[in-house]
Formats: C-alpha cells, structure tokens, sequence
C-alpha cells in the first residue's frame, strides 16, 4: 500500500498532521458526538476520513446532515459503502488517501474529550515511541461508568502501567485500551497496515506495532468508549458461533513466529490458556481445538491443557450461563 508521504520541510517547520479515521455501522445514534469530538479537538492541523460501512440505519443521514454543517473545519474525506466490508479492508482503503504524520482508528460510538490528540502528540514529541495510548473511561448501557486503568483520587492510574517495550505484556493479555491508540502512521505502513484477512484489528495490530516499536502511555482519561452488546468487541466470545476466535487464533499462529525470549513464550502459553478457556467455555468447540492443537506444538501439557481437551472432545454446552455471566455488566 502507497500513500503519500509528507515532506521533510513540513515535519520539521510545522506541527505534524494527524489523521482521524472515524468508521460508522449502524451507529446513528453516535456518530454526531464521535465527529463533534474530533472537530473539538485543541490540536491542529487534523484531517479527518470518515467511513459508512454500508450502515442500514440512518447513519448516512447523520453523517452527511453533520458534513453541511462543519465540513469547513477540517479537510473532510468520506466514503459511503452500500455493502458492508471487511473492517480491516475498508480502514486500510481509507488510509490509503490519508496524509498524516499519526493517524486514529475511532469508532463511531467511541469520542474523544477535546486535549486528547493534544495530550497524545506532546508525548510522542518527547519520547521515540511510535504509539501513544491513555486511560478511557468504559460505558455500559446501565449506565454505570469505570476506567480501564482503576485511578486513585486525582484520577491518575493508582497501578504501575507497561510502557515503552510492551510486546510480551500485550501477548499476555488486554492491557491497553486500543480506542486511545494514537499511531506513527509510516510505522503502520511499515508493518502492512491491518490484517485483511482478519475480522477485527486491535489484538493484531497492538502485537506487531509492538513488536517492533516503543509505546508510550499519558496518564489522561481522554477517550470514552461505550460498551455496547452489539460492538465489536463484545462479539468475542459469542456463544457457539463467534467469527472474531478464529481471527484470535490466526493472531497467535502468528505470534508463535514472533516470539523469542523466555517472558515472551511465557506470555504466548498464558494467553493460548485464556483463550482456549474462552472458546471451550462460550461453545465454540472448532476453534477451542485448533488452539488446543497450537498449544500442543509449543508446550508441554498441563492439567489446564488435559481439561479442556477433555471438555472439548465432549462438547458440553455450558454456553448459556456464560452467556449469562458475560451480559451481567450490561444490566
């Protein structure tokens, strides 16, 4: 993938260009606030690339009611699908027309506070880090609200957070809020952008940018993620029938390449157990045994490994109170 690069003379006499790339599906009901947010943004100069990934609610309407009334303020590019494509697919196509320096993945029912991309390019300035990532504050239907790093008084993490080489804690398990992922944007290029043959991006991408590249954290709660059933995100474990666990299993194939030193084996057995556990637990018994069977390549056996072997050889279906337990943030 080529795009355009920008000039030595603009990255050193002026302040580097930001591109935001905000993806909308059926997300009528947010994605005013989610553009409103970047528009508010303290920082310039932004352009900003909007998808409608053929959306068959009134998103479009939303969408293009929003453009009359601010498509002044920022350099605006759009693309409207009437199919829905892959996600990967559709963002890489988007940041292919893209000029930034960094670019942002924001989805249309996330938005930003208005110092984040502020807050994000001064530690990137100040750092050789590649990536920038923050707090976020995660909101659940019932309206309760939490940070994905738990804060103290002053709102500052009260617990130590990785940053810098992060490769082998992010193998190990979720522990940064990919929706505060600010990225170099020729490093993205550099690494193939996103997997397209993969149904989602963030566990992908956060491994090899990592993998190569220095992270850095701002000890700011600047984004707001809403936790919505029918999110992406939420659809991982989706009982019997979830079409991202085999993405996840494609991502740790991968990483059975990549690693090299003790932590980071260490870290790729965790996570196989993790999510081996997951897949047995929600039903989805197919992709359960090839990681079963990933596993089984890479590491001695264990009790944990013999017991959901065992559990998915039977094919027990406990799916329906995992269901349940996985849905009780939501009341």
């Amino acid at each position: 993938m080529k795009r355009s690069s920008p000039s030595v003379e603009r990255q050193t006499k002026e302040k580097s260009l930001v591109t935001v790339i905000c993806t909308c599906y059926n997300q009528a009901e947010y994605v005013v606030q989610a553009l409103e947010s970047i528009v508010c943004q303290t920082y310039r100069p932004i352009e900003l690339k909007i998808i409608d990934n053929g959306s068959t609610d009134h998103s479009k309407a939303k969408i293009k009611s929003w453009l009359k009334e601010n498509n002044n303020k920022i350099p605006v590019k759009t693309f409207f699908y009437d199919q829905k494509l892959n996600y990967c697919k559709a963002f890489n196509q988007a940041f292919e027309s893209s000029n930034g320096d960094f670019m942002v993945d924001l989805a249309a029912d996330d938005f930003f506070e208005p110092k984040h991309l502020e807050f994000a390019m001064t530690h990137l300035s100040q750092s050789d880090a590649k990536v920038y990532f923050c707090n976020s504050f995660e909101h659940f239907p019932s309206g309760k609200s939490q940070t994905f790093y738990p804060t103290d008084a002053l709102g500052k993490a009260s617990g130590k957070v990785a940053s810098g080489n992060v490769f082998a804690e992010l193998i190990r398990r979720y522990a940064i809020s990919s929706p505060t992922l600010v990225m170099d944007a020729r490093a993205f290029e550099e690494i193939g952008c996103y997997d397209e043959s993969l149904n989602y991006e963030d566990f992908d991408i956060l491994v090899r940018m990592s993998s190569r590249y220095s992270f850095v954290y701002g000890d700011h709660i600047t984004v707001n993620k809403r936790m919505l059933k029918e999110s992406l995100s939420q659809q991982q474990y989706r009982s019997r029938k979830s079409h991202l666990l085999p993405s996840t299993y494609q991502v740790c194939k991968k990483i059975a390449t990549m690693v090299t030193t003790k932590a980071e084996k260490k870290a790729l057995q965790q996570r196989l157990i993790h999510e081996i556990k997951h897949a047995t637990v929600s039903a989805n018994f197919e992709v359960a045994q090839k990681m079963l069977d990933l596993y089984n390549e890479l590491y001695p056996l264990g009790v944990s490994y013999v017991f959901f072997s065992l559990w998915t050889i039977a094919k027990v279906d406990f799916s329906s109170l995992y269901e349940k337990w996985r849905q009780k943030p939501f009341k």
